[in-house]
């Protein structure tokens, strides 16, 4: 089976009125962190339409392994603890595969 691009979502609430300084501590640490780590495809952070105070962030992975060394270098608990300030309550991780998608190949060239 070939292998899959792989996702990595981090589920998460703000405290109320902090979602535009968490974007920035985003913007300034989370997206430079990812650029060393092999495999990355990208990092998106997506805040809530209709309840401003959810957000998503999404890193998008080569393979598995590639998202699991990233997971072991430590820097995803270290990136998440610059957010403990903003966050209102747990975060919740989850990982996936693309299983089906309308642009296959686009996906290995971004």
């Amino acid at each position: 089976r070939e292998k899959n691009m792989f996702l990595r979502l981090t589920f998460f609430k703000v405290k109320p009125g902090k979602m535009d300084e968490l974007r920035q501590v985003y913007i300034n640490e989370v997206i430079p962190a990812h650029k060393n780590h092999q495999g990355n495809r990208f990092v998106h952070l997506l805040e809530r339409v209709d309840e401003k105070d959810q957000g998503i962030s999404i890193t998008a992975w080569d393979s598995r392994a590639d998202a699991e060394a990233y997971e072991k270098s430590g820097d995803y608990e270290k990136l998440l603890g610059h957010f403990n300030e903003f966050f209102d309550g747990p975060t919740r991780l989850e990982s996936y595969e693309i299983a089906a998608s309308s642009e296959p190949l686009l996906l290995r060239i971004f």
